[in-house]
């Protein structure tokens, strides 16, 4: 799975939930972190799709922050 293309999706998904990165950066380990879910999320559900799986790690990540 392409890195930069994951943190792209991700940003775009906090953005559509009113998370701006300039005024709340994402740590590394929160990058690693959520990228890991992502990853292992489509491990186990390899049909779904990967926007499904995005929104929900960042929807999980918000509402627990």
């Amino acid at each position: 799975m392409d890195k930069r293309w994951l943190q792209k999706q991700v940003r775009n998904c906090l953005r559509h939930y009113g998370y701006d990165d300039e005024m709340m950066p994402l740590s590394e380990d929160e990058w690693r972190d959520l990228c890991a879910h992502i990853a292992a999320a489509k491990e186990k559900q390899q049909n779904t799709n990967m926007y499904e799986l995005v929104h929900d790690a960042v929807y999980r990540f918000i509402t627990s922050a």
